[in-house]
């Protein structure tokens, strides 16, 4: 596929997957969406595309960890994060 890397999916059940393999498939799988529904680019959809995989990764690490959580990581605000895009 154009743009994106294609990763083996592991064997799931009895904790086969590790966190890095399942965020290395959301990754893949956020980049097919994002390549095939054309959100390329800083697009609104894309950037909420990337959110959820960050709080994904983030809940991969700590189960309680929030979009706020990822909005303080990646230096800014929820109520900011709003504003981006027209969000709010």
């Amino acid at each position: 596929m154009e743009n994106r890397t294609q990763h083996a999916p592991p064997a799931f059940g009895a904790g086969k997957a590790t966190p890095e393999e399942i965020v290395d498939m959301l990754e893949d799988a956020a980049a097919e969406v994002k390549w095939k529904l054309r959100f390329q680019g800083e697009r609104p959809e894309s950037d909420a595309i990337n959110q959820v995989v960050a709080v994904v990764r983030a809940r991969l690490k700590n189960p309680q960890a929030t979009l706020e959580d990822v909005a303080k990581l990646q230096g800014t605000t929820l109520d900011e994060m709003q504003t981006w895009w027209h969000w709010s």
